[in-house]
């Protein structure tokens, strides 16, 4: 009361502990406000900063309750000019957290929550105190753009339109005072520092003219401006001695309309709608029809002052707790409408018919009591209107989540996985008989994980508490790109799992392998926060998670069933052929040169333009021995194999460059990170001379057929055996260069000593030194601990040694599409070579710098879907004659 001169305190709440910030006034005279209600704490520093959750009070009669439910901070709740609120919020859960602060838009009551700028956006790391612009225009807003660490609060001033567009620059209107300046989408961490003028705290006048506390210069104080789209910057207060940090006008404001409160107190649920989950970019390419069920598992966030950093959960397993809370189905047509707990923070992952997600959820919706929560697709265009239309799930009732077998629990590696293990592996994995040991459960002393799971999870491919901000390619780090999920549908050993046992594993892996499934929690001034977070939840939400009860109830009944021994596989019989010989195979030298000589080709050239060209060697035909005798049935079978027909090969796998020639959207995007502190989007995969990633066996073969017509000539991908009578440059055996496993440095890219620095610390990334305690357990990726061939992740075409045909990089750098079906062992029928079958798993071949060289032998194939986009899998061309 500035009249009386009095300080009065809005929030009377019966709870000493609860403290509010970040408050603004509501057109009904409610106010919303961040408070420390979820008892909640930063992850990355321990909990030491405590998080600030908004909730809803009303004056009136004191009654309260909690409307955001995230994992880090909401702050500077703003109401539009339409009436619905605009807030920040910082973001954890499995994304790139120095840049994962967004502006959302809800209704007041917490209900109809939706992105208003900067979801998956690695620019602007944060939008500080935004305020909404005068007019019809209901989404524009001016903010301060600034970094993570270093200058974190204030920065430069910028008016936003999302309806031009809602990630990194797309829908900035101009920077104040440049007016002129082109704003570029800068990825840095400390974004702002050395930027001057320094700006802090706007406040709108109208849409051309601003209030704002200001820093000219490194010498200069804090004062207070009026600054103007039209670059003039006048200072109204700079008073020696003192800094003005933040200034308020006092006016007569238009008030804008109240929106009726949609929530139903009494409700527990909300519902959810998805029209059609294969529309956003999310499920972008996914086979419709392929998605038969969602996951959907609640997150728990760590406390205030306790132990949470990014190692909490497990190596590389993310921040959080993930509690399975089952499965709901999706319709033929892509529709789903199901039941989910209201105030909880819900995540949901498309699965495949095997139940493995096709896509990665790393956010999370909440929904209110009695709220309808819908969307169009998954990862849709907030800027698109959505097309009205019948859907099945439409006409039906809500379907309620059918809850895993044993209840809903988080999720752990001792419950979940070690049962597995003693079940179906310890009989040969313990320590004796292989080096690989599942049978040890004692717990490393530095950081409590058990000696079996440090032991398998190397052989998960999984994206870690942080990858890449923007929207991930479907099928990213799905199980089929994971070592432990190929060995067994292999039939690693005649290991047989049951369909429990298969889901449990991938729920693993899609979960980011975690250890635990829990958090310690230290007492606060005498209270144990897990209790008093139950309290909180249960007196201003009408709900409690007892994450602890649910795990303690699941082992109760794991003991019910009792121990179940080891199981010992059955001794593998392989029923493969005795050795197979052709006449005159292998070739000798000579004979290459021979061959070489005869067909009197010596090379061709595409011209794709712009001095770009595809270079091609011709490999001339014949007739070997194609496969191996080793039993694994990940291998072709040994036959007998005769090339009909020379063909031209491209010497090299097609580069970024070429592809992007025919195909100029497509981009190879990056390679993941290891550890917590990314300053950058990862390490670069796109290139000009690297080789094309993340492409299907679709595009790779609808390239060739555009430079079919391009060329008027027959381009292809090869078929297995031409690859493979390519690949083996005559030779027989594992390699062109030989038959030593660790001899492929100067001949091959693939999984070696330079996978060692994978494992870095801090920020840029910095590698760990040896003698590092993190070091061991981040340089987790399985390969050769002899051969260095330099290179740790794909690098540009043609570095190694050519084999004799002239063909780079047949085996290594990255895996190569064939045109070929797969078909898993044992064969009724040896595949065709030539199927256009798109509908099939397609063969790659010649493994990657991901992979060891075992796994990419010259007989090697995987097999993925042909709509499928593999971090490391390319493809070379052919031109038949």
């Amino acid at each position: 009361d500035m009249e009386r001169k009095e300080v009065k305190q809005l929030t009377q709440v019966p709870e000493d502990d609860l403290h509010f910030f970040d408050g603004t006034y509501l057109p009904n005279g409610k106010i919303i406000a961040s408070s420390n209600i979820g008892y909640q704490g930063v992850p990355c520093v321990n909990g030491s900063d405590t998080v600030g959750n908004l909730c809803l009070y009303d004056p009136s009669n004191n009654d309260l309750r909690r409307l955001s439910f995230g994992q880090d901070n909401d702050w500077a709740p703003e109401v539009m000019n339409n009436g619905r609120v605009m807030q920040l919020r910082w973001e954890y859960t499995d994304n790139t957290h120095y840049f994962s602060r967004i502006m959302l838009h809800m209704n007041p009551d917490g209900t109809n929550k939706r992105e208003l700028y900067g979801s998956g956006s690695y620019w602007p790391n944060t939008m500080f105190d935004a305020k909404p612009l005068p007019g019809k225009n209901n989404s524009q807003f001016v903010a301060i753009v600034s970094g993570h660490h270093g200058v974190a609060r204030s920065g430069r001033m910028v008016l936003f339109d999302p309806k031009k567009g809602r990630q990194e620059e797309k829908g900035v209107m101009q920077e104040i005072p440049y007016s002129k300046k082109k704003v570029l989408p800068t990825i840095a961490d400390k974004l702002v520092d050395g930027v001057w003028p320094q700006f802090l705290k706007p406040q709108v006048l109208s849409k051309d003219y601003f209030l704002v506390s200001a820093k000219m210069s490194p010498e200069s104080l804090w004062g207070v401006y009026l600054v103007d789209v039209f670059d003039n910057i006048t200072p109204l207060a700079v008073v020696e001695g003192e800094g003005l940090t933040e200034v308020i006008p006092v006016f007569k404001r238009k008030t804008p309309p109240i929106i009726p409160e949609k929530v139903n107190l009494k409700d527990k649920e909300a519902t959810v709608f998805v029209q059609d989950i294969y529309t956003g970019l999310g499920t972008k390419g996914i086979k419709a029809g392929s998605i038969k069920e969602l996951r959907v598992l609640a997150y728990e966030f760590s406390y205030t002052k306790s132990p949470s950093n990014h190692m909490a959960q497990g190596i590389q397993s993310g921040w959080d707790i993930k509690r399975l809370l089952g499965t709901v189905p999706v319709e033929e047509d892509g529709s789903v409408i199901f039941k989910i707990p209201a105030n909880t923070p819900i995540a949901l992952q498309p699965l495949d018919k095997n139940g493995a997600a096709l896509q990665l959820m790393r956010s999370w919706i909440t929904g209110m009591p009695g709220e309808i929560i819908s969307c169009t697709g998954c990862h849709e265009n907030q800027n698109t209107t959505a097309q009205p239309k019948f859907t099945i799930a439409s006409r039906k009732q809500p379907s309620q989540i059918t809850a895993p077998i044993g209840g809903v629990r988080p999720f752990t590696f001792e419950l979940e996985i070690q049962p597995i293990l003693d079940r179906k592996c310890v009989s040969c994995h313990d320590g004796v008989k292989t080096s690989i040991n599942f049978a040890d459960t004692s717990k490393d002393k530095l950081f409590g994980f058990s000696k079996s799971y440090l032991a398998l999870h190397p052989f998960v491919n999984r994206q870690g508490p942080e990858a890449d901000i923007h929207t991930m390619v479907p099928m990213e780090y799905h199980v089929s790109t994971s070592d432990l999920i190929q060995e067994l549908e292999r039939g690693h050993k005649n290991v047989k799992l049951d369909d429990e046992e298969w889901r449990t594993l991938y729920t693993w892996i899609d979960f980011n392998a975690p250890y635990n499934g829990s958090f310690q929690s230290n007492e606060v001034s005498g209270v144990d926060q897990i209790i008093r977070r139950q309290e909180l939840m249960e007196k201003y939400n009408n709900k409690k998670v007892d994450w602890r009860g649910e795990l303690k109830a699941y082992i109760k009944k794991l003991n019910k069933k009792g121990v179940i021994k080891s199981v010992l596989p059955k001794k593998e019989i392989s029923p493969r052929n005795k050795r197979v010989k052709i006449k005159g195979w292998p070739l000798t030298a000579n004979k290459i040169d021979k061959l070489k000589e005869k067909s009197n080709k010596k090379s061709l050239e595409i011209d794709l333009g712009e001095k770009l060209v595809i270079k091609l060697t011709y490999v001339p035909a014949g007739k070997f021995v194609m496969g191996s005798n080793e039993g694994d049935s990940d291998e072709y079978p040994l036959s007998k194999q005769r090339i009909k027909k020379g063909f031209w090969m491209s010497e090299c796998e097609i580069t970024n460059e070429q592809f992007q020639k025919i195909f100029p959207e497509h981009d190879s995007r990056f390679l993941g990170q290891f550890w917590k502190d990314h300053t950058t989007a990862g390490y670069p995969a796109n290139k000009p001379n690297q080789p094309v990633i993340r492409v299907s066996w679709k595009e790779a073969n609808a390239y060739c057929k555009k430079l079919s017509k391009l060329l008027g000539l027959n381009v292809q991908l090869p078929t297995e055996s031409q690859w493979e009578w390519a690949a083996r440059g005559g030779k027989e055996g594992t390699f062109w260069f030989g038959d030593n496993l660790d001899g492929f440095a100067s001949y091959a890219n693939l999984a070696d000593k330079q996978l060692a620095n994978m494992a870095v610390i801090g920020v840029d990334p910095k590698p760990m030194s040896k003698g590092n305690r993190y070091r061991p357990y981040f340089d987790f990726i399985p390969r050769s601990q002899i051969a260095d061939d330099g290179s740790m992740l794909g690098v540009a075409t043609g570095s190694y040694k050519p084999n004799k045909w002239g063909l780079y990089d047949m085996i290594g750098n990255v895996g190569e599409w064939t045109r070929s079906d797969y078909l898993p062992y044992p064969y009724k029928n040896i595949p065709k070579n030539n199927s256009e079958n798109s509908n099939k798993k397609k063969v790659v071949r010649g493994g990657s710098w991901r992979d060891r060289s075992y796994k990419a032998t010259s007989s090697k194939r995987r097999a993925f879907e042909s709509w499928q986009k593999v971090f490391n899998v390319g493809f070379r061309i052919i031109i038949e004659e």
